[in-house]
Parts: C-alpha cells; sequence; structure tokens
C-alpha cells in the first residue's frame, strides 16, 4: 500500500496534541516509536507496508529491545495505524495481526524507569500525584497505603511507618520527589506538618478514607496517558519499586525489609533484572559476545 508516511505522521503529531491531550512525556514517547518505523522503512527505501516489511520492522525490534519495550512500541504503532485507517489513509491497520509479546510466568510485571516517570508527569491531580509518588518511592502495598495516617508520616526523618501484613510494622524511607508531592497535596487540607494530624492520609471527594479500590481505579486511569501495553496497578508499581532499587544496586535484605517480605525467597524474584542487566553489558562489551568477531 503506497502512503505518505511523512504527511501522515505531522497529523496524527497535531491529533496527539490536539484531540489526545497527551502529556509531554507521553507524546514523546508515542512520536519517537513512530519516528523509528518510518526511520527504518526510509532506510530500506520501502514505500508500501505489507507483512514482508512489517516482519522484518518486528525481527529489528526483537534483536535491539526487550519485551516490555517491544509491546509499548507495538502499541504506539497500533494506535498510529488505528488512526490511519479512521480517517481514511488506509484500508486496514498492517500490524493489526501482530499480538503482544506474553510476559515470562513467573516473573513480575514493571514499568520502566521511563513509563514510571510518564505515568507521574501524566498525573494532574495533587491528591492522585502523591499517591503514586508515595507507592513508587516506598513501594507500599495499595492496602497499607489505605491505613496510613498523616501521623505515619516523619517528612522531618523521610520515612513512613507502615502496618504490614500480620500487624507489623516497619520503616519505610521515602524520596524527596514524593515528599514534596504529599506536603503539596496537604497544603491544600490546611496540614502543614502531618505528624500533629490524626487524619488519614489520603482523602476521597466527600472527605472520608480512600479505600484500596478506589486508589487501583487512580492508578488505571492515569496509566491510560502513557505509551503502556500492560494493566498498571498498584502492585505493579510496587514490583517497578524493587526492581528500579535491584537495578541501581540496592541488596535483597534491604529491598527485602521495605517490602515487609516474611521470606526472602519472595524478594528473589527480581534478581532477573540483574541478570538481565548483566547479560547486557557482557554481550555489548566481551569480545567473544559479539556475533562480528
Amino acid at each position: 500500500m503506497e502512503l505518505d508516511l511523512d504527511e501522515l505522521v505531522a497529523s496524527y503529531r497535531l491529533h496527539l496534541l490536539d484531540v489526545r491531550g497527551l502529556s509531554h512525556a507521553t507524546y514523546r514517547a508515542y512520536t519517537n516509536d513512530i519516528d523509528d518505523l518510518v526511520g527504518f522503512l526510509k532506510e530500506r527505501q520501502l514505500s508500501s507496508l505489507d507483512r514482508m516489511s512489517v516482519r522484518a520492522y518486528l525481527m529489528r525490534l526483537h534483536q535491539r529491545y526487550n519485551r516490555a519495550t517491544i509491546n509499548r512500541k507495538l502499541s504506539a504503532i497500533r494506535g498510529f495505524f488505528d488512526y490511519a485507517v479512521r480517517h481514511g489513509r488506509l484500508t486496514a491497520n498492517p500490524f493489526a495481526h501482530v499480538r503482544s509479546l506474553k510476559h515470562e510466568d513467573g516473573l513480575p510485571v514493571f514499568l520502566s524507569p521511563d513509563e514510571m516517570i510518564d505515568l507521574i508527569e501524566a498525573t494532574e491531580d495533587l491528591r492522585d500525584r502523591a499517591l503514586l509518588e508515595l507507592l513508587y518511592s516506598a513501594g507500599i502495598r495499595v492496602g497499607e497505603a489505605e491505613t496510613l495516617h498523616c501521623r505515619d508520616l516523619d517528612i522531618a526523618s523521610g520515612v513512613v511507618r507502615v502496618m504490614g501484613k500480620g500487624a507489623k510494622q516497619r520503616l519505610v524511607p521515602v524520596g524527596g520527589k514524593a515528599l514534596q508531592a504529599i506536603r503539596a497535596y496537604l497544603s491544600t487540607r490546611g496540614i502543614r506538618d502531618p505528624l500533629y494530624s490524626d487524619e488519614p492520609l489520603f482523602l476521597n471527594r466527600r472527605g472520608t478514607r480512600l479505600t484500596s479500590r478506589s486508589m487501583r481505579r487512580i492508578v488505571s486511569q492515569w496509566s491510560q496517558h502513557i505509551a503502556t501495553t500492560r494493566h498498571v496497578s498498584p502492585h505493579v508499581i510496587r514490583h517497578t519499586f524493587a526492581t528500579h532499587m535491584l537495578d541501581a544496586g540496592a541488596d535483597l535484605r534491604s529491598i527485602q525489609e521495605m517490602l515487609g517480605h516474611a521470606s526472602l525467597s519472595t524478594t528473589q524474584r527480581y534478581t532477573h533484572v540483574t541478570v538481565d542487566r548483566l547479560m547486557e553489558i557482557h554481550e555489548r562489551a566481551h569480545p567473544r559476545s559479539r556475533e562480528d568477531t
């Protein structure tokens, strides 16, 4: 099928900005993924998109990216060509038959750092942003977030006191960005220092405690503003916290304590990230790992 890709991409960019109202980060992710495909077609001087060219592009994706990144790119590309079909530029989406890749069995589903940042930046409501920042910064369970009181948060020390499973309390560090977001939210309620307030940390619009069910809905709703094929839940954010901490060099025992896991074996599920990172480093750096040696 002959297609003026440059003109179509320009039109779709305006659609994303004017109609979809995406955040800058999400808009950038969508357009970068689409530009990658267009660049691939121009490199090979392809003026049509048939199954062979789609297959060739999929092969390149598999050679360069992990499953999560491939799925994100496919989601962006399918949306682009759905737009083309709706506006009469194409009769069918050439990527409609391409399925997203399944996640590996037994491995936690998590977001990439860019996806997590996009999710937070897309969250415009002060309360919702404070919630997302806390879930990501502390890695706490949604049920634990529901039961928090303002007095459980010590902003000066940068910790939150969490009541975990089995009525076990633990202190979990909270990062500066999360503390800043929580302060901004609490200031709208007239609370300057949460240590001196017995109110629930998160309130619904009626002024009562925000439930874990509502928290799940909040996370799901804001996740629709980012380019990801995965269902995002508070537990996915908890997985994301642990994965990013381990990938950055945190030890398993510390992560176990922050997550409130009774057994270290539960925390060890996240070691696959370190292994993946080491494999990438080995393949990139070791002389006998490269195919062209």
